[in-house]
C-alpha cells in the first residue's frame, strides 16, 4: 500500500471539488472592529474589513471584559493545566455557569469550549438518553446540529427549511409514543432567515 499516494489523491479530490480550506491569517486591531490586516500566501499585507464574527456585540474590546481577563491571568496564569476531569475546574468557569444559570432561570449551567462543540455534544447525548428519539431537523442546520444528530446514530427526519407545513407532516406520520425532537435554529447564521418559534414550539406541544 502506498500510503503517501492515497493521501495525496485524496487531498487532490478535496481540491478539485473546492473544498480545499485555506485559512485567512488575520491580525485584528484593538479599539478599530471589525478592522484587520490580512497577511496573503506570499507575505504581503494589507488592511481588510472583517465582515464575519461571531463577536457579535463587540465584547473583545469591551474595557470591562479586557480588565477581568488581564486581572484572571494576573491571578491566576494562563490556561487551566488541562481537562476539567483531570485537573478541575477554574474558578472563574464555575462563577460564569452561576452567573449563567441565574441569567436563564436554571439549576446550573455548563460551559463548552464552542457552539460547536455544545450542538454536537448535546444532540447526540440526547440519543443515549431518550431511547428511540427522533430528531426533526431543517434542512439548512449548522453542521455543528448534523454532526450532533449523526453521532447519535438514531432515526431523524429532515424537514424542509422554515416549512411547518413539512414538519407537521414528519411529526404526524411519526410514532405517538416515540420521543421526539425538533432541531432548528432561531436566527440562521449563514442565510439571516429567522425562524418561526412560537410555530414551532406549538407544533412541538401539539405532537408530545
Amino acid at each position: 500500500m502506498d500510503y503517501k499516494a492515497a493521501f495525496a489523491d485524496a487531498l487532490d479530490k478535496v481540491r478539485a471539488e473546492g473544498r480545499y480550506r485555506v485559512f485567512a491569517d488575520l491580525k485584528r486591531h484593538r479599539g478599530r472592529f471589525p478592522n484587520a490586516t490580512w497577511t496573503r500566501p506570499d507575505g504581503s499585507t494589507s488592511e481588510v474589513v472583517v465582515w464575519c464574527s461571531n463577536d457579535y456585540l463587540a465584547q473583545g474590546e469591551n474595557p470591562v471584559v479586557l480588565d477581568a481577563m488581564k486581572a484572571a491571568i494576573d491571578e491566576a496564569g494562563a490556561g487551566s493545566g488541562g481537562t476539567r476531569n483531570i485537573s478541575g475546574t477554574t474558578r472563574y468557569h464555575v462563577e460564569l455557569e452561576r452567573e449563567l444559570a441565574d441569567l436563564h432561570g436554571k439549576e446550573s449551567a455548563l460551559l463548552f469550549t464552542s457552539g460547536y462543540v455544545s450542538n454536537e455534544a448535546s444532540l447526540s447525548t440526547l440519543y443515549k438518553i431518550l431511547p428511540g428519539l427522533i430528531v426533526f431537523s431543517d434542512a439548512l442546520n449548522h453542521n455543528s446540529m448534523i454532526s450532533g444528530i449523526r453521532g447519535g446514530r438514531g432515526p431523524r427526519q429532515i424537514f424542509r427549511h422554515n416549512d411547518l407545513a413539512h414538519l407537521e407532516e414528519l411529526l404526524a406520520a411519526a410514532d405517538p409514543a416515540a420521543p421526539k425532537l425538533i432541531a432548528f435554529e432561531s436566527v440562521y447564521s449563514m442565510d439571516g432567515d429567522i425562524a418561526d418559534i412560537p410555530g414551532t414550539v406549538a407544533l412541538a406541544k401539539k405532537y408530545g
